[in-house]
């Protein structure tokens, strides 16, 4: 801990909430103590050196070049959140365009064959991000892995440069995409229909008009607009194992229509964690100038009337597991998001903020936000 701390002591004066006596914080096992002894938290917290891996290779159509970005750091992720990196290269041999709903950033996403992960493009300022602030998100990293900091945030486990030069045509190719956790796939993998929102916090301008559905490649698909047009979470639509489409990822406005404008109601211990996590990530988020990030929701339908665009409304009796993680939060608020914002601020009414605005009125927001959505299902026990 005071090796950690002493690694990024502003990160580590911040009031962070903790939760020693949670259940969800609960004890070290073993092999925690064995990392740690075996040095993985100096690797962690410690500074971002060396330059990146490199796998080049060839066939006779192309000439192929990967570049594995903080390969150390992502690698003890990888074997705490995901298993080992065979299991985690057996799941990414083959991946599958997808086409998210709605937004304009225009982004590349891909979905692995089992569906465990997902790749998201990345684009200039968020790979610099990557590169030049990564070192006090490996901090947070370890603060949540071995200190049990609660958080939401849907860790990155890997950062890839990907190329490719033709060997018959003067064409190249290249992407730099991280890869995460899909945070849908125990639905998914079950077959499961599900409903799923994208959460920014903002007002009632954040709505998707119309829930049409799409197919995974996207193939004669009409994305929903909304009326700001803004960059949709990395969660595309998918399809069951039966190959029929769920509906896609909605917003704020459609998720206070789904629920009647009234909270979702959690476990206390769960929205104990909840509360503790959200407070965590917005912290850290505003001091590093990260903006446009939002919470993913997904959960089981339950067998009830239908609600707004057609996804079941909540079920008074009914009990159901929630998926939920912070996504987008790799945005810098750049000069052409503060440039977004003034000139957003000036088509809005004074009482209604555009989406995008300055990090710590954004973490703010998002904060005060996630308290309307959530409620406990009983008062805690004095």
């Amino acid at each position: 801990q005071a090796q950690a701390n002493a690694a990024n002591p502003k990160l580590a004066a911040l009031p962070w909430k903790r939760l020693p006596d949670h259940s969800f914080a609960g004890s070290r096992q073993s092999w925690e103590n064995e990392w740690e002894a075996k040095g993985v938290r100096r690797v962690l917290t410690s500074s971002v050196a060396g330059d990146p891996y490199r796998v080049e290779f060839s066939d006779p159509v192309a000439k192929y070049s990967v570049v594995v970005h903080h390969a150390p750091q992502y690698h003890i992720l990888r074997h705490w959140l995901c298993g080992d990196d065979l299991n985690f290269a057996r799941s990414l041999h083959r991946c599958m365009r997808i086409t998210p709903s709605g937004g304009k950033s225009g982004a590349a996403f891909f979905v692995s064959h089992d569906r465990r992960f997902l790749l998201k493009g990345v684009n200039k300022a968020e790979f610099k991000m990557l590169t030049t602030q990564v070192e006090s998100l490996f901090w947070y990293v370890d603060q949540v892995l071995f200190d049990k900091l609660p958080s939401m945030l849907a860790q990155v486990v890997g950062l890839f440069t990907v190329s490719a030069t033709w060997r018959h045509k003067s064409k190249k190719y290249k992407r730099s995409f991280i890869v995460q956790r899909n945070l849908r796939y125990s639905l998914q993998s079950g077959g499961l229909p599900h409903f799923c929102y994208d959460l920014k916090g903002v007002g009632k301008n954040r709505r998707v008009p119309a829930a049409e559905k799409e197919t995974e490649d996207g193939k004669g698909a009409t994305s929903p607009t909304s009326q700001e047009g803004l960059s949709p979470g990395p969660e595309p639509p998918e399809t069951n194992r039966s190959g029929e489409a769920t509906k896609p990822v909605l917003w704020d406005q459609n998720f206070r229509e789904w629920t009647k404008g009234k909270p979702l109601c959690l476990l206390s211990r769960d929205l104990t964690y909840l509360k503790a996590a959200f407070w965590n990530d917005t912290q850290l988020l505003s001091k590093q100038s990260l903006v446009d990030y939002s919470l993913l929701l997904a959960g089981e339908q339950q067998n009830s009337p239908s609600g707004p665009s057609g996804s079941q409304a909540p079920n008074a009796r009914g009990v159901g597991t929630l998926s939920l993680g912070i996504i987008d939060y790799l945005r810098p608020y750049t000069w052409d998001k503060q440039m977004e914002t003034a000139v957003k601020s000036f088509a809005y009414h004074s009482s209604d903020k555009p989406t995008v605005i300055e990090p710590v009125d954004y973490a703010r927001r998002f904060w005060n936000a996630m308290g309307t959505f959530f409620v406990a299902e009983t008062p805690p026990m004095p």
